[in-house]
Order: C-alpha cells, then structure tokens, then sequence
C-alpha cells in the first residue's frame, strides 16, 4: 500500500487483488472510495465494507462496518485526501445501517483516525487465523 513499511509483497499479491476487487466492486456490501491525481493515477483510498450482524445488547444495527486499504501516495499526503476517503467512506456506512466500524490503524494512521472518532478498544480484542494463514503473518 504505497510503499508502507515492511517486507514487499509476493508478485501474486497486485493481481489478486485487482482480481478480487473487480469481483466486490458490484457487491452492494462493499464500496471504495478514492481521489483520483488528475491523471488517472490514484492519489489516495478507501474501502469500506458492511458485515451483517446479529442484535446484541444495547445495539440493534443490521451491519457493523469495517475499513481497510486506506492509504495515501506519499507524493499526495498532507493534503486531506485520506481523510476526505475514510470520511465519505464513514458516511456511506451510516447511511447503510452500521453503528460500528472497526479498522486496524497503522501508528501514522492513528492520529486521523483519532481525530474522525475512533478510540483505540480498552477491552480484549482477539484474532484466530487458521494454521496454513498464520504462515503468511
């Protein structure tokens, strides 16, 4: 995601993810929001997601929201354009019946985020990731 920190992906990663974008860009659970340079390049993104979900004590919304691949070119930071995207991208989800939205923020992230209303969880926050998928983290 434009240059983020860490190992390079595998080749295979470009197309499959274009792969799998082209199949969700129809899905009316998931939207993508973006600011295009001018000259058909991509300056900065976000993807937004509604998962449906059961009522639970307190919050009776059909779908939770999830956010992902927000990143900016670096050639484009520091002029608002991740925040224009995880704002409409927020809107959208609202608007689609979501009440939480949950995302994983990388530490240059956190201080947008912070500042649109999320909070980092004080409670446990658990992830479980099938044994042939723990091999690629």
């Amino acid at each position: 995601m434009f240059g983020a920190p860490g190992p390079a992906p595998d080749p295979q990663w470009a197309a499959e993810c274009a792969a799998t974008f082209a199949q969700r860009i129809t899905d009316p659970l998931f939207a993508a929001f973006v600011v295009d340079t001018g000259s058909g390049a991509l300056a900065a993104c976000a993807v937004a997601t509604r998962i449906p979900r059961f009522p639970s004590p307190g919050n009776s919304a059909p779908y939770a929201g999830h956010l992902g691949s927000v990143a900016t070119d670096p050639a484009h930071r520091r002029l608002g354009y991740s925040r224009a995207c995880v704002t409409a991208a927020l809107d959208w989800l609202a608007g689609e019946g979501c009440t939480v939205v949950d995302l994983y923020a990388s530490a240059d992230g956190r201080r947008l985020y912070e500042s649109l209303g999320f909070a980092v969880r004080a409670d446990v926050a658990m992830i479980w990731r099938a044994p042939s998928a723990a091999e690629e983290w």
